[in-house]
């Protein structure tokens, strides 16, 4: 059957199109390639596992351009200045030499305008994206992620999934809420740390310190963290839905309100007390 398909693809003549895209990606041209038979059947087959998927075939978010590096900002200049002061016609490749040339026997200081500038535009790009990524909804970062991850499978792109700005973040874990306790209280921080400064070795001693604690001691921790991370659920499943957000009309917490006894009480930092004011 293969070869069947084959050979009508070698008499057809069989011809694919494929895409290719500059540097800054501003602009793509289309050239058109001859593929063999066997060469035919991987690119249908790719197609129908990429059609299976559903994954899109390509990015539809336009984002801000990518701001200028300082050689392309004293490229354009370059080619301003030969335009007002020579005849000579020069091809891209022709100009992007010499001017290359030039840019490379330019002193530090005389490079450094160039890289200010592009420095600020940079900067002023990411800005503009960081708004107008705050623009996009749930479906399309679902869409665009689904893209970026099908380039990566196939070898295309390395690129990573983008971050909803907007969705609802993360709670702490357990264990982290009891890291942060530490470090808010400078008691605590003496009696768990001592003398030590290195980030890395404080928090091999809080893995210890936390292993060694009794299932009460750890209760306080883990109710918080699991009634955070009910209400982060619901808060995610209604901004996925489009649905505002209900504040603080639904209660999740899993211990008695009215409780003084509530362990959620020493999760605030106190001065004076240690490891047994948790409990």
């Amino acid at each position: 059957m293969q070869m069947g398909i084959a050979a009508q693809m070698r008499n057809n003549g069989w011809r694919a199109d494929s895409v290719s895209s500059n540097e800054d990606r501003d602009a793509t041209v289309r050239r058109r390639k001859r593929l063999s038979p066997e060469d035919a059947l991987v690119a249908i087959k790719t197609e129908e596992i990429r059609e299976k998927d559903h994954a899109p075939s390509k990015s539809v978010l336009k984002p801000p351009k990518l701001a200028p590096s300082a050689w392309q900002l004293y490229f354009t200049d370059w080619i301003q200045r030969h335009q007002q002061t020579s005849t000579r016609k020069l091809n891209v490749a022709q100009a992007a030499k010499e001017a290359g040339q030039e840019y490379a026997e330019l002193s530090a200081a005389e490079k450094e305008p160039y890289k200010r500038k592009s420095a600020a535009l940079k900067q002023e790009r990411e800005r503009q994206n960081a708004e107008y990524l705050k623009t996009l909804t749930p479906d399309d970062i679902k869409k665009e992620n689904a893209f970026r991850t099908a380039q990566r499978k196939a070898g295309k792109s390395r690129r990573s999934n983008l971050k909803d700005p907007n969705a609802p973040k993360k709670p702490l874990s357990a264990y982290f809420m009891f890291l942060q306790r530490i470090r808010s209280d400078p008691a605590l921080v003496r009696e768990v740390f001592g003398d030590e400064q290195e980030t890395t070795k404080q928090s091999v001693l809080a893995a210890a310190k936390w292993r060694d604690m009794s299932d009460d001691e750890r209760k306080p921790f883990l109710a918080r963290a699991e009634q955070e991370k009910l209400e982060y659920e619901a808060a995610r499943r209604l901004y996925e839905e489009g649905t505002p957000a209900l504040g603080t009309n639904i209660n999740f917490s899993i211990l008695p309100s009215q409780s003084t006894n509530s362990p959620f009480a020493t999760l605030r930092p106190i001065k004076t007390e240690s490891f047994g004011s948790f409990t």
